[in-house]
This record gives C-alpha cells, sequence and structure tokens, in this order.
C-alpha cells in the first residue's frame, strides 16, 4: 500500500465562514473558532485542525491534505510521484508553516484538483474540546474521516488514485447516479471515494466518524431541529457499514457524520466488492433516504465556463 498514511486535512473556501461556528460547534460537537484571518478552523481531535475554511467569492475545494508518517516516508511519496511523470511542488517553508505542518509538497490529479502531501502535523496534546460531553471521534491511524470527489471521468481518475498514488479500492457502488470507487490507504474502509459524473467536479462531502452511536442520535435530533438541512436521514451503508446522516453545510457540501464502520484489519486478505443496481443490489441496509435538496454550490461545471 502506498506510503500516504491518511486523510489529513481539508482546505474549503466559502463566502459563509461565519456559520460554520453554530454548524460545527452546536449541533455536531467539534471544535470551531475564527482565526486571526477570519477562517474557521475546525478540529475533532488534538491535530491544530483537521479541516480549515476560508473566506472566499464561492464555494470550492482549494485542497486535500495527505499525511505521511516520517521524513523518510514523504520523501519517498515524492520521489515515486516524480517517477511516475507526476509534478510536484516543493513547497515553501512559509505556507508548510501556515498549513501548520513540518514540511509540504503539492501535486494536482488530472483535473486540476489540489493536492498536498505532508508530515509533522501540528498537535496540541489533550486539548480538544468538543461542544457535548461525549465528543470523541475515530481518527488516528486512520485520518479525519474520509472525503468524496465528484470527478468527470472515472477511468482516468481510477487510474490515478490507484495506479499513480496507490490507492487500494475496496468496493465500487452504482446505484444509477453514477459509478462510484471506494478507496483506501489504511484500516479505514475508504479515505477518498471518487464518483464519476460527467461534467462535474468538486467536494460532495466530508465524513467525521464518532467513537458513540448515541452521539450520531442526538446529533441527528439537534440537526432536525436546526434551520440546516438534512440532506439524507440516519440510515446504515452496505459497503463500509457506517450507521449515519448527512447534513448540507454552509459551504455547500455535505457532512456525513457516523459511527460504527467497517475497518480493514487484514489488508491482503480483502477482495474488492461491486454494489450495482442493475444486478438488484442495494447501497443501503436500511435508511439513508435522500432528499431532493438544490444542487451542491461545491460542484462546479467541468471544465471550467469562460465568461464571454
Amino acid at each position: 500500500m502506498t506510503r500516504i498514511h491518511s486523510l489529513g486535512y481539508v482546505g474549503f473556501q466559502s463566502p459563509q465562514v461565519a456559520e460554520w461556528l453554530p454548524f460545527a460547534n452546536d449541533v455536531f460537537g467539534l471544535e470551531c473558532d475564527l482565526d486571526e484571518s477570519g477562517a474557521a478552523q475546525i478540529r475533532w481531535d488534538d491535530r491544530m485542525y483537521r479541516m480549515r475554511i476560508v473566506p472566499g467569492e464561492d464555494d470550492r475545494l482549494l485542497y486535500l491534505g495527505w499525511e505521511t508518517g516520517n521524513r523518510l516516508d514523504f520523501a519517498a511519496v515524492i520521489e515515486d510521484l516524480r517517477g511516475k511523470g507526476v509534478e510536484v511542488v516543493d513547497e515553501s517553508p512559509e505556507l508548510a508553516d501556515e498549513r501548520r505542518v513540518s514540511a509540504l509538497a503539492s501535486f494536482s490529479d488530472p483535473f486540476g484538483v489540489r493536492h498536498e502531501v505532508f508530515y509533522g502535523q501540528g498537535h496540541m496534546d489533550r486539548t480538544f474540546r468538543g461542544q457535548r460531553a461525549t465528543s470523541s471521534f475515530i481518527t488516528g491511524d486512520q485520518g479525519l474521516g474520509h472525503a468524496v470527489l465528484i470527478v468527470p471521468d472515472m477511468e482516468e481518475a481510477s487510474r490515478f488514485y490507484e495506479d499513480t498514488l496507490g490507492f487500494k479500492c475496496s468496493d465500487v457502488v452504482d446505484v444509477g447516479l453514477g459509478p462510484m470507487a471506494f478507496l483506501r490507504c489504511n484500516p479505514r474502509h475508504h479515505s477518498l471515494a471518487i464518483w464519476g459524473i460527467p461534467g462535474a467536479l468538486g467536494l460532495n462531502h466530508v465524513m467525521v466518524e464518532s467513537t458513540d452511536i448515541d452521539d450520531v442520535g442526538r446529533a441527528y435530533d439537534l440537526a432536525q431541529r436546526s434551520e440546516y438541512e438534512i440532506s439524507a436521514s440516519l440510515g446504515r451503508h452496505a459497503g463500509d457499514e457506517q450507521l449515519s446522516f448527512y447534513t448540507r453545510t454552509p459551504s455547500g457540501f455535505d457532512l456525513e457524520f457516523g459511527a460504527d464502520s467497517l475497518v480493514i484489519d487484514d489488508d491482503d486478505a480483502w477482495t474488492m466488492r461491486r454494489l450495482d443496481r442493475r444486478w438488484g443490489n442495494r447501497s443501503e441496509i436500511w435508511g439513508h433516504q435522500f432528499r431532493p435538496l438544490p444542487p451542491q454550490s461545491s460542484v462546479h461545471p467541468y471544465p471550467a465556463e469562460v465568461a464571454p
């Protein structure tokens, strides 16, 4: 498996930064503050941040940050990518310091999505204070959770993320909305999923996993009583087996909040599975009734529309 350890952080821009404070703190029991630049720094463990939302004119994914275990793994990932023809930029110490990491490099996928690889993220031991007594989340060697990218070409994306980056495919799911490949780089069932939708590119959702199913239930109650839109009701997936629900965030993508997800303990013994509606397969064990909400503002036309 790749020497990339896990999904370490997500960077996003949005005109609705301040709305993240009540959303993250009051509904989901995370820890969200605004820094001196006006950006929302969101954490759900002792890392200095797991998601950063900066002010911007539209809702747009800026980068995904991939963690390596140490300096040697960091150098090996860069060498491997360059050997496969990927243009990798050695980022400045100033940008690494801004990201709160020891060293930083960047590269792009075939569609221009920026990815960063790093090691040594800032850690503040025993300082996470979620907004509920039960706030505790599965991170560590599984990273922050997972992200789902909508990509315009599934085959090209699979070649990049599997062949080039070295992620392994746990499952492929196609329920008639376009194929999704669930990719792992650690024992979590997937740290990244790619969803093939021609003509579209962007962030569909980020998943945060609680250690407590009851905390998911409490958040579900709070979300239903809030002003925020529930994108999908409480349910359990057939693939990663997670019990979760989805809420539309202030920045247009969804937050999946769940617990009790599948962990792949024996990587070599795992065989990729396919769930396909044409064959009578279902992607949900129960629940997850998706609502017909407006299109996500975090997803944009691809290629980008050019103003006349």
